[in-house]
């Protein structure tokens, strides 16, 4: 209890700093959600829809708030599926009608662009899209592995081997970045002293 007094007393502070403040409306919006008061979460996600549109915060608050119902969590299981099941294009139609045509934030992000870039005809947007990510947000394994994996078969072996640095320096992330390095380097003549 005493940890959402914090929450709740860190909240009212910004709100005096800032009302409008897009970042504070989101991080009430996000208390509001976890408290389960989706009515007055819905008032906020109006109010960011009217103040700022096209922000981040306005997008990510979007993507929770749908996330948060059965048809929302129904339609993101569907779109999952069908990329699994390698049906690429319906699985980006899917995306693309949940989020209303704004690709998603965060791990979503990752799982969207990742599948974009199945089809050739997308694979250099879906890749400098999650280039993007990688640079907010490094130390993602997962999206660092897909990029590495992605520039390696877009015939760009040096970024490829910067993101497999990238990987190396963290402990979650060193096998994974050896095993792909390893393949990429296997196959390579061995070169011979002169």
């Amino acid at each position: 209890m005493h940890r959402e007094d914090l929450v709740r007393q860190s909240l009212y502070r910004l709100e005096l700093i800032d009302p409008n403040d897009p970042q504070v409306i989101a991080a009430r919006f996000r208390y509001l959600l976890r408290q389960g008061d989706s009515d007055g979460a819905q008032k906020l996600l109006d109010r960011l829809a009217q103040l700022a549109p096209e922000s981040t915060a306005y997008q990510s608050s979007r993507t929770a708030m749908l996330l948060s119902t059965p048809q929302g969590r129904q339609s993101l299981q569907e779109a999952r599926l069908l990329a699994t099941t390698g049906h690429t294009e319906q699985a980006i139609a899917s995306y693309d009608k949940l989020f209303k045509g704004y690709p998603p934030e965060g791990e979503l992000a990752v799982e969207y662009w990742t599948t974009v870039a199945k089809l050739p005809a997308r694979r250099h947007e879906a890749i400098n899209q999650l280039q993007k990510i990688n640079a907010v947000s490094p130390g993602n394994n997962a999206l660092q592995n897909a990029l590495a994996q992605l520039l390696f078969a877009s015939g760009r072996r040096d970024e490829g081997f910067a993101v497999l640095k990238q990987m190396a320096k963290s402990s979650t992330g060193r096998g994974a970045a050896s095993a792909i390095w390893y393949q990429q380097i296997k196959d390579l003549p061995v070169a011979t002293p002169a």
